[in-house]
């Protein structure tokens, strides 16, 4: 492994090797996760708080039961945390940093 300017160790790819291969798999499915526009625009919204469905669905132009499959994908790949508070879902970030370093990803690719 080797370390970036922010001393974060780096995924080294190793052939023939099944944790390598399960890893790149994982990191793949991060990525499409975040590849769909509604899907990060759940995680900016859930930039301020946890909410609930019925309070994530006036951003969104698609039905109910699709802002419910795009919150079940991310929260199965780790990205979101779940809570029960009655019968409603309260969904929030796992990790706040996410979006800050998501943004600065962003940044240095676009302005390259």
């Amino acid at each position: 492994m080797y370390s970036s300017e922010a001393a974060v160790e780096v995924f080294e790819y190793e052939p023939e090797n099944q944790e390598a291969e399960d890893d790149l798999e994982r990191r793949s499915m991060i990525f499409k996760a975040l590849s769909d526009p509604n899907r990060l625009k759940i995680m900016y919204l859930l930039m301020d708080g946890e909410k609930c469905v019925s309070e994530l669905l006036p951003f969104f132009e698609i039905l109910q039961p699709t802002v419910s499959v795009h919150l079940l994908q991310l929260q199965d790949i780790g990205l979101l945390d779940v809570r029960r508070d009655g019968r409603k879902r309260l969904y929030s970030l796992a990790d706040e940093r996410i979006l800050f370093e998501i943004d600065k990803f962003c940044e240095k690719i676009c302005n390259k």
